[in-house]
């Protein structure tokens, strides 16, 4: 019997998913379903016997690659997500497929298939899967994506383009967005999510440090402790502050440790 872990924080997508395994017929028991960023830290932790994990990218409380990044996952993962930019992430975790929201049953079965054609290899031949898993890998690696250079942003004389290249910090507030460039000139952006926005951003330049921030890393200044486990980034004239999750995965893309 498979053992599966859904990590997913909407009901009804847990719901949908779970009616598709059961189509497959496969006998399988779900032994966790985990609804945040700190649930799956503190599940994967223990090193649990897990066949299949289904997840979801961004939760209700961070991004799930803030755990991938720090803990390895042994289960093959299929990822879940409403968003097409973290592809090179779930390759370079435990990802064996990549699910676009809204998926088709149809879709899900292919990804299920794939599952269980791995599995049956890896009984077979473990070293020739690995070779077929590294050359799949890369073929997706060496697709590179491409961001933004402009931003549109409207005004009331009409529509200017922001240079990403000249922003500094992007920040959220109650929905509504605003880019500091590096004159500090603040800018209201047309995206109302924060996801629109990482879409657009290379990832090398552009951190989200916390959940309303994302900073330029051309343009800090300094950066110092500012508690136990969160950081103070100074910025121009601002100063930022990390979130207690975001803080060991910003160190490291500062190259810090």
């Amino acid at each position: 019997m498979l053992k599966i872990v859904i990590i997913e924080d909407e009901a009804p997508a847990r719901k949908k998913l779970k009616n598709y395994i059961e189509k497959t017929r496969e006998p399988f028991e779900i032994i966790k379903e985990i609804e945040t960023v700190d649930e799956t830290q503190s599940f994967f932790q223990t090193h649990p016997d897990v066949d299949l994990v289904f997840s979801d990218i961004e939760l209700r409380d961070g991004n799930v690659f803030d755990v991938y990044n720090e803990i390895e996952i042994t289960a093959p993962i299929i990822f879940i997500t409403a968003y097409d930019s973290f592809w090179m992430n779930a390759f370079e975790s435990s990802g064996i497929e990549y699910l676009l929201k809204p998926y088709s049953y149809p879709r899900f079965e292919k990804a299920w298939l794939k599952y269980t054609f791995l599995k049956n290899k890896m009984k077979v031949n473990h070293n020739d899967l690995i070779s077929k898993l590294d050359a799949y890998y890369q073929s997706k690696l060496d697709l590179k994506p491409i961001y933004k250079e402009y931003i549109p942003v409207k005004s009331n004389s009409g529509i200017y383009f922001l240079k990403v290249e000249d922003i500094i910090f992007i920040q959220s507030d109650y929905g509504v967005i605003f880019a500091y460039d590096s004159a500090n000139k603040k800018h209201l952006l047309n995206q109302t999510s924060l996801k629109e926005i990482q879409e657009m951003l290379n990832p090398i330049v552009f951190f989200k440090i916390n959940r309303s921030e994302f900073v330029n890393k051309v343009y800090i200044e300094k950066i110092n402790r500012y508690t136990k486990n969160t950081v103070a980034i100074n910025i121009k004239s601002h100063t930022l502050k990390t979130s207690q999750n975001n803080t060991a995965a910003f160190n490291s893309w500062m190259g810090l440790k």
